[in-house]
């Protein structure tokens, strides 16, 4: 499979291959069978691997959900959104603070098919994606793109436990999905707005990249 995804600020790599398409959170009519405000199951979303003898649970999870993201508190499993819109700088203190880890990448890309998109990226594979608003150059929260941590930590995942490195029988078991076969790969979608690949057809095809919103995808 062969394909490049522009989260390539990654620990400062730089991508400018040019942009042929955009994947703009276009779906089919197909019902969601897992709904993403569940009672939370900590290992279902955490972000890190914790272990409660060595070390404290963390007060607040993230989790993944389609156009926005969701904050897990740890002790009720109650939820709340961050959705489409928060701006740039208050978004990634926001994530800072969660994840416990600073940022570490910022930059811009110019050569999307939506105009220049501002990325931030952390080390647990979550790039968070930004455009600009034109009425007052802010930049605000548009996307979400996930691929495989390069740091070891538990990749982030879906309220139903789905992330980078899920099987696609387990995807099938939470979600009403749609494959096709593109350039990408393996590409799958839901009617609630999430998007991923495959890295084969079977069902122990595992998800190598997830994302939701608008995202910068070269094909």
């Amino acid at each position: 499979m062969k394909f490049l995804i522009c989260c390539v600020f990654i620990l400062g790599a730089c991508q400018t291959a040019t942009q042929k398409n955009i994947n703009t959170a276009k779906t089919d009519s197909v019902s969601v069978i897992a709904t993403e405000t569940p009672v939370v199951k900590e290992s279902s979303v955490n972000n890190a691997v914790v272990d409660s003898n060595s070390q404290p649970k963390p007060a607040a999870l993230l989790a993944l959900t389609s156009n926005a993201l969701q904050i897990v508190n740890s002790n009720t499993g109650s939820t709340s959104a961050i959705e489409f819109g928060k701006p740039f700088d208050e978004l990634v203190q926001l994530m800072n603070k969660i994840l416990e880890d600073s940022v570490a990448s910022t930059g811009i890309n110019k050569e999307c098919g939506a105009g220049p998109l501002k990325m931030a990226v952390w080390k647990n594979g979550l790039n968070l994606i930004f455009r600009e608003q034109k009425s007052n150059g802010v930049w605000e929260f548009v996307g979400w793109y996930i691929s495989k941590p390069t740091n070891n930590t538990k990749p982030l995942q879906t309220i139903a436990g789905i992330g980078v490195g899920s099987s696609r029988a387990a995807m099938e078991e939470a979600y009403v999905i749609k494959v096709n076969k593109s350039s990408l790969g393996f590409e799958f979608s839901t009617s609630a707005g999430l998007y991923g690949i495959f890295d084969g057809p079977g069902k122990n095809a595992k998800i190598t990249d997830i994302w939701s919103g608008t995202t910068c995808i070269f094909r």
